[in-house]
């Protein structure tokens, strides 16, 4: 059961990164991250709107929580990285090893102020 869970729960963060990180030019990225945003809001705007009577409780509610939440934050920080990336070959950089270290760490610097803002 807990194999499952996560493998969804880890699916669920790559999908929606490694999304962004195909996205081949700004005009493919703008409209993911419009698309993503719609996304977002529209399950944000269900949650908010469902009864709390008919959410749930315990462990299953806060697993979807967390899931739902962790989707949000990869999605937002893969449209961050790939426009980073992308603004950079733009000017004419060209893309090292030290680059995709510093965007690591850009990445778990988004992650971290995401998780602190929860």
């Amino acid at each position: 059961m807990f194999d499952s869970l996560i493998l969804v729960f880890i699916l669920g963060m790559i999908i929606p990164f490694f999304l962004a990180q195909i996205m081949p030019n700004s005009k493919w990225l703008i409209g993911y991250a419009v698309c993503f945003g719609i996304f977002v809001l529209f399950i944000h705007y269900e949650h908010l709107t469902t009864p709390s009577e008919r959410r749930g409780n315990g462990f299953v509610y806060a697993w979807a929580v967390l899931m739902t939440r962790l989707i949000y934050t990869s999605g937002s920080v893969g449209i961050i990285n790939r426009a980073v990336v992308l603004a950079y070959k733009s000017r004419g950089y060209k893309i090292n090893i030290w680059f995709i270290v510093n965007i690591i760490f850009l990445d778990w610097m988004l992650i971290y102020i995401a998780l602190k803002m929860w």
